[in-house]
């Protein structure tokens, strides 16, 4: 861990007191390791986020799974055997480059189950009771992970919320924050795939891009994948893409059409996160389940 990254992403004042709270309090009891853990980390140390500030595609994740809890802060984590790093969060600072060790984290315990893990106290839970987590600066009385599971049952990580006092989702929290955790498990499994690109698979693709569009370029094809992962592309792609009739605007918002839609199928991509390049924030009225529904 870079301790000037550290000082940076905490503050200097928070950074003495979680040093001085490590020091005088009990380290959370480890959890077992998951039974596939091998698998688990190396897909995760395999993904190509790890090392790469991508929270602009992930602080959204965070700050509707906070309003969901009605929590102080939410926070998207990826954990590769060693490390958690957060690459998205909402009410606190983070530095998306820095690793915290994995055996100091409550998401250690949410690895174990594609289901949720929720301490509604934790000063009740021995595991944590007497921790650092559970004191200044930190002061998490309350954690809710949940796994984000990749199809065929890894889970790479969380997105999860802490408060400073005991809450209690209730059934209808807890089911919209399994289906926002599905939703952004799903947008690191799309930048997986597009991490995973080999040359022979570009030209491939670039060969099934052109049987939509004739005469689409590499650029092109690249901007349509960028779109698919972001709901956006560079001006002058997005307006090739509709030239030939990938997308198209509906509503003042870029959208894919159905030929577009056949592409993202016929090219193998998971189904888009983003449908558009609207804003991912709620108009006034709007409920988070509205919201949601844009996220996937």
């Amino acid at each position: 861990m870079s301790l000037r990254r550290a000082i940076r992403a905490e503050g200097l004042g928070n950074f003495l007191k979680l040093g001085y709270a490590m020091a005088t309090s009990q380290k959370v009891a480890p959890a077992p390791k998951p039974e596939n853990e091998a698998l688990r980390a190396a897909r995760v140390n395999d993904s190509g986020l790890i090392g790469r500030d991508v929270s602009r595609q992930f602080e959204i994740f965070a700050e509707i799974a906070k309003t969901i809890l009605g929590c102080e802060t939410g926070m998207v984590n990826l954990l590769d055997g060693a490390c958690q790093y957060t690459i998205g969060a909402a009410g606190r600072g983070y530095d998306p480059l820095l690793g915290v060790p994995q055996e100091l984290t409550f998401c250690q315990y949410a690895l174990l189950s594609p289901e949720p893990f929720i301490v509604p106290d934790t000063s009740l839970d021995e595991r944590f009771a007497d921790s650092a987590l559970t004191k200044p600066p930190l002061n998490c009385a309350f954690y809710a992970g949940f796994p984000l599971n990749t199809p065929d049952g890894v889970v790479l990580g969380t997105l999860c919320g802490t408060h400073s006092t005991p809450l209690s989702p209730g059934d209808e929290q807890i089911r919209m924050m399994a289906k926002l955790a599905t939703t952004a498990a799903s947008q690191i499994q799309l930048m997986i795939e597009q991490s995973e690109l080999t040359a022979s698979r570009i030209g491939t693709m670039l060969a099934k891009f052109r049987q939509f569009a004739p005469d689409g370029t590499l650029d092109e094809l690249m901007g349509f994948l960028d779109f698919c992962a972001r709901g956006t592309a560079p001006a002058e792609v997005m307006e090739m893409l509709a030239g030939d009739s990938i997308i198209a605007k509906e509503a003042g918002s870029w959208r894919l059409t159905r030929d577009g839609t056949d592409l993202r199928a016929t090219l193998g991509l998971a189904p888009e996160t983003y449908r558009g390049s609207e804003q991912t924030t709620a108009p006034q009225g709007q409920g988070v389940d509205d919201l949601l529904g844009k996220l996937g």
